[in-house]
């Protein structure tokens, strides 16, 4: 015989309250810890059980989760915290300088390496997790230094994010970019795992009521540890120096836009300049490795899908390796620069603007000057002025595209997402990847098809009792009664070929099988069959009227340009 309540969900689930006392913790210490070792609450499946008979509103963990907690060294740190504080406390009150100085010197710290190394036990884990760990980093590194916001996290977050943006450069990583109402969407593939962030836009700082910053704070105490363990891993395997210094050495004298100690600094993040490698191998290890490779390769040169993700991505690499950019100053500088230099290109801005300019505007060799205002007042006639959204669909559609749509002033295209996959009943825009086709082409498919006619009447071919038609002169004719007239309309004659629309009936048929198991559907599951049926109908009327809608704004739009032509005509 068991007692009650000694096995199964009373035992397996543990609440908040009991979880605190176990560990002698307060709640936000209890938080902070539960967020950096990645401990979640958890729902139980029966509440009562959980609860030893009763119904309160509680929030439950694992019991094992909270055994796991009971070993961790952070404890004693948070504890050795608490004295501190207490005694800062007592000294500053007593007006105790020595005391106090000697005690902020010998403040407590602690680290999380071995907290990273628990919950990723492979780097392909750790890259997995990074796409939150990047968004929050960058997030933090856009906010002004604020003493609210801990100075130095943020200017660690700063460091980190460039760390990381200099790889994706060195490395051509990059593949998707798009840009939304949230901020800059980025996505790249790192030995390949895809990593998607978000970078937002630079606009100015307001302090939200309702978001507290003391949650954020902690996520981004443990992801600024997890993003510093895999940039040294990423630039210790691509053979880069880290942390990350320029190939030239720039001198101070050169600029007056920032002190001496963040000089180099601000050139790093200007993202303009190439970084420094580590010294070449020696010839005989690099024989060795190349041959090792080439016997890799030759296993997978098979794979046809593997070598076209391969020359799709050294086109992506190369694809602005023949143009050279200048930034205006009303163009994001950041963004547009990490774009083209991730792609192959050379980039600059005014160098009055930021650090780390390489040419000036006057450049005879820049072919390509983004720019985001209407017209300007001097322009080049060697290059060529595009708005900046030419760059991210370019990268989009992996080809330099016409500049036509992307000229000053003029109205752009729409900036479709790449992160959309278009499932088949979905609406597809016409300007996806190019599927729009000519007026013309679709006049003539409509010309040349050919007649087809129904010979299904009334489900014949189902049933299997198909009659020919009799004709009007047929009907008309008068009766045959002799011998000699039978033989005569018995004889054959040359006939008209019918066409039968053979998808047709074949659709009629699959239509009368679908009814047939309609019929057969149960009466619990009809119900949740209608449901399905009702909203695929819904989708179906929300796709023909986007269509209808589309349509409607190309034939406005030709009117529109009809109109125009005729008013010029009167003026001329």
């Amino acid at each position: 015989m068991q007692k009650k309540y000694k096995k199964g969900a009373a035992v397996n689930y543990i609440s908040r309250n009991q979880a605190l006392r176990k560990l002698q913790l307060t709640l936000s210490d209890f938080r902070r810890l539960c967020i950096l070792k990645g401990i979640y609450p958890v729902e139980p499946k029966n509440r009562r059980k959980a609860n030893r008979g009763r119904l309160a509103n509680k929030t439950y963990y694992l019991a094992k989760d909270i055994r796991f907690l009971t070993h961790e060294p952070i404890i004693d740190k948070f504890r050795q915290m608490k004295s501190y504080l207490r005694r800062l406390t007592k000294a500053r009150a007593r007006k105790e300088k020595t005391r106090e100085q000697a005690l902020r010197n010998n403040r407590p710290f602690y680290k999380l390496d071995h907290v990273v190394r628990e919950r990723y036990p492979s780097f392909a884990d750790a890259l997995r997790d990074l796409d939150d760990c990047l968004t929050l980093v960058f997030l933090f590194a856009n906010f002004p230094l604020l003493k609210k916001l801990y100075e130095p996290r943020l200017r660690l977050c700063r460091r980190l994010s460039v760390e990381f943006l200099h790889y994706v450069i060195a490395s051509g990583s990059l593949k998707k970019c798009f840009i939304s109402i949230k901020g800059y969407y980025f996505q790249a593939e790192i030995r390949g795992e895809i990593i998607t962030w978000i970078i937002p836009h630079k606009l100015g700082h307001k302090n939200p009521a309702d978001v507290d910053f003391k949650i954020m704070a902690t996520f981004l105490e443990f992801y600024t540890t997890l993003l510093g363990f895999v940039n040294y891993k990423l630039y210790s395997e691509h053979g880069l120096i880290y942390p990350p210094k320029l190939t030239f050495t720039p001198t101070t004298s050169s600029s007056t836009l920032c002190s001496e100690d963040e000089f180099s600094d601000e050139f790093l993040a200007s993202l303009g300049l190439p970084i420094m490698k580590k010294p070449e191998l020696n010839p005989v290890d690099k024989i060795e490795i190349d041959q090792e490779a080439a016997q890799l390769l030759g296993d997978t040169v098979a794979d046809e899908d593997a070598r076209k993700k391969e020359e799709e991505a050294k086109t992506l690499q190369k694809l602005f390796s023949k143009c050279k950019f200048f930034i205006s100053r009303e163009v994001p500088r950041e963004m547009f620069a990490f774009a083209i230099r991730a792609c192959g290109g050379d980039v600059s801005w005014d160098k009055t603007m930021c650090a780390g300019a390489s040419y000036d505007v006057s450049d005879q060799s820049i072919t390509h000057q983004l720019i985001d205002r209407p017209k300007l007042h001097e322009m080049a006639v060697n290059r060529v002025y595009v708005q900046p959204q030419w760059i991210f669909d370019s990268i989009n559609a992996r080809k330099l595209l016409p500049v036509d749509n992307y000229l000053p002033g003029s109205v752009l295209p729409p900036h479709l997402s790449p992160f959309v996959e278009e499932k088949e009943g979905d609406y597809v825009p016409p300007e996806r990847f190019g599927q729009r086709k000519p007026d013309n082409d679709i006049e003539e498919q409509t010309t040349n098809k050919a007649p087809s006619i129904d010979l299904v009447n009334s489900n014949a071919y189902l049933n299997g009792s198909l009659k020919r038609k009799r004709t009007e002169n047929e009907e008309t004719a008068p009766k045959i009664t002799t011998k000699e007239e039978r033989k005569r309309a018995m004889r054959v004659e040359s006939g008209q070929v019918q066409s039968v629309n053979v998808s047709n009936i074949v659709k009629r048929k699959a239509n009368e099988e679908r009814r047939l198991v309609e019929m057969t559907i149960p009466k619990k599951q009809k119900r949740l069959y209608d449901k399905i049926k009702f909203s695929q109908k819904k989708k179906r009327q929300e796709v023909d009227k986007l269509k209808r809608k589309r349509a409607d704004y190309e034939n406005n739009t030709i009117q529109d340009v009809t109109n125009d032509k005729k008013k010029l005509m009167k003026l001329s």
